[in-house]
């Protein structure tokens, strides 16, 4: 979920087995997203009322734990500003936010053939289109994929 969503979530939200909120960012959808085994335990935790922390505050923790698990290969972004094209380097750790865990979990979701209306309910999308954009596959599953098709 957004991080908005999540920093408010409290006892309230959760209806028998789904977290029930509103989309932030739309503020006319409802979504339902099941909780799982794992989501349950942070709730019950935190007795289903999660630390109050920024946004910011929380990317930098995320990116100091990647730093620590030494994710530190340097990785290249291509940026295009304007008509002129600007690779950047930096180490893997420093590109890790919120929105990272966004898009891998769409990854990981349609990587194991979850139906993309399924995850557009978890994760509030209207388009498709925008809802794609948000998939990487690795280059692993861009070969077992290739292997796969053609075996």
């Amino acid at each position: 979920m957004r991080f908005g969503n999540y920093s408010t979530i409290s006892r309230i939200d959760v209806d028998g087995n789904f977290i029930r909120v509103i989309d932030l960012k739309s503020k006319s959808k409802n979504l339902a997203i099941p909780l799982n085994s794992i989501s349950r335990s942070i709730l019950e935790k935190y007795d289903y009322n999660l630390p109050s922390i920024t946004n910011q505050k929380m990317n930098e923790y995320i990116k100091e734990v990647f730093k620590k698990l030494e994710f530190t290969d340097e990785i290249k972004k291509t940026m295009k500003y304007g008509d002129e094209l600007v690779d950047q380097k930096a180490e893997f750790w420093t590109r890790i936010s919120t929105h990272t865990a966004r898009r891998s979990f769409i990854t990981i979701m349609k990587n194991k053939r979850v139906p993309d209306k399924v995850i557009m309910s978890y994760t509030g999308h209207t388009s498709l289109e925008v809802f794609n954009a948000y998939y990487r596959p690795s280059e692993d599953d861009k070969i077992n994929y290739m292997n796969e098709v053609f075996k």
